[in-house]
């Protein structure tokens, strides 16, 4: 009688250690465990489905969820993916491309050669600039991708509206000067601005603070190039019958083709703080005073 019990004892722990062996645990959804033969799992993961394995259990999940999946210590982590992929960390991504829009400046002036009349005194609140960066290329610089440094293309236009009721004008071999517009018959000013347009290339460093995907705290700085495209003065003014006027007059006023900025960037997600300084001067310095503009204002990124 002993013998039989014995037997039985076995035949039950050997049919059980072959059902292990048959089946698996599956997390299915993530909703209900459910118990399937090993050649059934195999057959039910599609192309973009990975098989992780961990703690005797196997569980299906799309790829779209892997980055919101719990993830178990690394020592009992395996890994198993049958597309041959490994999952990686997201990409990096600098922030540039977006809108921008600060007030404007002159930092450092120079007017020695004009006796230091500073005809070029800017009204501060009617003075801006705004950049539209509309391409980027970003490179990661970390494992984590958490650190890089990134590049590409905007577009930067400035106007610099004048304190007083002048605007400037410079002929060839000449220094640019100011001109009074009572000179020129203009008695009610509305604004008199100088206005440029400039294509900018950045190189820039930026670090993330680690938060869900790209939607990071972060902070950027480098170096913007600029190259001038346009520049021209502009008179708003009252005629004497009571009509708008215009007058505009276009020119290169001695501004030097290139300039090159430092900027520092803070934000989080979609919204930064910036600030611009001048490394060089805005005009040849011996076609007109020594300018350098710095302006500070507020981004939105995309």
């Amino acid at each position: 009688m002993r013998i039989i019990a014995a037997f039985i004892i076995l035949m039950v722990c050997g049919l059980s250690a072959a059902g292990q062996r048959d089946s698996v645990i599956v997390n299915d959804g993530w909703r209900k465990d459910t118990v399937r033969v090993k050649g059934q799992v195999i057959d039910t993961l599609g192309k973009e489905t990975e098989m992780i394995i961990w703690d005797n259990t196997v569980r299906e999940s799309e790829e779209e969820r892997r980055n919101n999946m719990v993830k178990p210590p690394l020592d009992s982590r395996v890994f198993n993916t049958l597309s041959g992929k490994v999952p990686r960390p997201n990409k990096f991504r600098g922030h540039w491309n977006g809108f921008y829009f600060g007030f404007v400046n002159f930092g450092k002036t120079n007017y020695s050669k004009y006796g230091g009349d500073n005809f070029m005194e800017l009204d501060w609140a009617s003075s801006f600039t705004m950049h539209f960066n509309f391409a980027k290329f970003s490179f990661g610089l970390s494992p984590r991708q958490r650190f890089g440094i990134f590049t590409g293309f905007g577009l930067d236009y400035s106007r610099l509206c004048f304190d007083g009721d002048i605007t400037v004008r410079r002929k060839k071999g000449e220094m640019l000067h100011a001109v009074p517009l009572s000179d020129l018959g203009i008695e009610e000013v509305k604004r008199s601005t100088f206005k440029a347009l400039y294509l900018t290339i950045p190189l820039m460093l930026e670090k993330q603070i680690p938060a869900p995907h790209w939607k990071r705290f972060y902070v950027s700085t480098g170096f913007i190039g600029g190259i001038r495209l346009h520049s021209k003065t502009k008179v708003v003014y009252t005629s004497e019958k009571g009509n708008r006027r215009k007058l505009k007059e276009n020119g290169s006023y001695g501004m030097v083709p290139f300039k090159v900025d430092y900027t520092l960037r803070v934000g989080y997600r979609g919204v930064c703080i910036w600030g611009n300084y001048s490394l060089t001067n805005m005009f040849n310095k011996n076609r007109a005073p020594e300018l350098r503009p710095f302006a500070v204002g507020f981004g939105i990124t995309i």
